[in-house]
């Protein structure tokens, strides 16, 4: 049919674009030197890479690899062997590589190299669920970022606040998100994450859960946090009740599911399961309704200093 006699000739014609770049390379081997050899074997890699042939194009790009010299040159195609693997999320080829990147740094590399390095080992650290590690990498680029190969910098940012809020203390986010120039010139382009992060830093739980379900909607459909979507939602509810029972020694629970926008029942339910698993340090008296803090009267004072110290 004409389906397959339109494949033959695509194979035919990748067959001889294949051979081209073959012939390119055994030219360089007889006529020039290691400099041509490497760039005509990155040619054939870029194809392969381009047509997503990852395979092949991983296996060419480590070919030209092994006849460069020079660290920032080495480094360049360990970035696309990155590229790749973060494609695919084949999590040990992506480590094996931040890995010799980082080797290679130890034997010198500029800043525009390891900038790049701390957002592939940010999306790296995203992937295996480290977001405390992650936040910190994000962070880090925000003011230094020149990635677009991987995503732009409103995606960047989107990454930056989401694993800080789940991961880093309240100083932090307030120095580093809140009132980070570059954060907030990209911000308000993203829908709901303002509120969102303003609303938990601002202890204005109603408004926070009112975006929360946006958030996480968001988060699940994420190639890099997708597979994370319910851990994110739990832990980032651990982080909204703990900051709210801080500053209580004890608190009735209809006034904290007023205060969240929820009803008695499912608040009792969420904080039951998390003090069972050891999450939330405090213990319900169901028959009083109240909801009593473990935790020392100094430790406390100490808290509502914290929060009302907001800028």
């Amino acid at each position: 049919g004409i389906n397959a006699e339109y494949m033959g000739i695509v194979i035919n014609r990748m067959a001889e674009e294949i051979k081209k770049l073959d012939d390119k390379i055994e030219d360089a081997k007889k006529n020039y030197g290691d400099i041509e050899i490497r760039d005509a074997i990155l040619e054939k890699a870029k194809w392969y890479h381009q047509h997503k042939d990852y395979e092949n194009a991983r296996k060419t790009y480590q070919s030209a690899y092994e006849v460069t010299t020079g660290s920032s040159k080495k480094m360049d195609i360990l970035f696309e062997i990155l590229l790749i693997a973060i494609d695919i999320q084949n999590l040990d080829l992506i480590r094996d590589n931040i890995e010799k990147c980082k080797k290679l740094f130890e034997e010198g590399g500029d800043w525009e190299h390891k900038n790049r390095l701390k957002v592939y080992d940010g999306i790296y650290n995203i992937l295996i669920r480290n977001f405390k590690e992650a936040a910190n990498l994000l962070i880090d680029s925000v003011s230094t970022f020149t990635c677009t190969d991987i995503f732009s910098f409103k995606e960047l940012v989107f990454y930056a606040v989401l694993t800080s809020m789940v991961a880093l203390d309240r100083t932090v986010i307030r120095q580093k998100v809140i009132h980070s120039p570059e954060i907030l010139s990209e911000i308000r382009d993203i829908p709901f994450l303002k509120q969102f992060s303003d609303s938990l830093f601002n202890c204005n739980y109603k408004s926070f859960f009112e975006c929360f379900v946006e958030i996480v909607d968001s988060v699940k459909k994420d190639r890099f946090m997708g597979k994370h979507a319910k851990y994110f939602a739990k832990e980032m509810r651990i982080v909204a009740y703990t900051q709210f029972l801080e500053s209580y020694k004890s608190v009735t629970l209809e006034s904290m599911a007023k205060s969240f926008g929820v009803t008695i029942e499912f608040l009792d339910k969420e904080l039951s399961t998390f003090i069972a698993a050891g999450r939330i340090n405090c213990k319900i008296d169901k028959v009083a309704g109240i909801i009593e803090s473990n935790r020392p009267d100094e430790r406390i004072a100490l808290y509502k200093k914290i929060i009302n110290e907001k800028d």
